[in-house]
């Protein structure tokens, strides 16, 4: 066969199954069902903004590398705290802590914003108080949580430390920098994450 030959005849079948493609009915069902398997799939916090600023406080410092599980899921993180936390000389639990105190009893566009990206974060009542987790099994279980849906370890994951509020959950997984900083992960007492910060 001669080249033109060949060529018209491979434009010839392109046309036609175009033409046939286009022949065919619309299955609007299987569209919406593809969209629905698409939003299913997508996490909860996906339209959560993330905000990027705040302090310059890492995650967490601890001694997990990655190489084998930790020994200690709920972290205590008694080091002084990095960054602009510095300054104060506190350790990284009690400046975390009283940073969160702040941003969830702040009436201000600034408090509302912080507890919007942490996934709806109760706002702090004078009676409230912020509790650390410590509690292995649920520390072991939010750590999962968030490695699966966010951090990708390949074995561990690394241990977090866990403040309650109410019925709410803010976790800072350690040796985590997300951003530039560090991340925290705002969860329901399900352990469904709600909202993820990174800063």
């Amino acid at each position: 066969m001669a080249p033109q030959s060949a060529a018209f005849l491979f434009v010839a079948l392109m046309l036609a199954a175009t033409a046939a493609r286009g022949q065919q009915a619309h299955d609007s069902s299987a569209a919406s069902l593809d969209s629905a398997k698409a939003a299913a799939a997508a996490p909860p916090w996906r339209d959560s903004v993330r905000y990027g600023g705040g302090p310059s406080v890492g995650a967490p410092p601890s001694d997990y590398t990655g190489a084998t599980p930790p020994s200690q899921w709920c972290l205590q993180a008694t080091r002084r705290a990095p960054g602009d936390f510095a300054v104060t000389g506190q350790s990284w639990k009690a400046a975390s802590r009283s940073w969160l105190h702040q941003v969830l009893s702040d009436t201000t566009s600034w408090g509302v914003g912080w507890r919007k990206v942490l996934g709806g974060a109760p706002r702090l009542a004078p009676t409230d108080s912020i509790v650390q987790v410590t509690d292995e099994h649920r520390c072991r279980d939010i750590a999962e949580i968030i490695n699966r849906g966010l951090l990708g370890w390949g074995v561990g994951p690394p241990p977090v430390v866990v403040f309650q509020v109410r019925d709410y959950l803010v976790a800072y997984p350690s040796n985590a920098r997300m951003g530039e900083f560090g991340m925290a992960v705002g969860m329901s007492l399900k352990h469904e994450i709600r909202g993820v910060a990174t800063w």
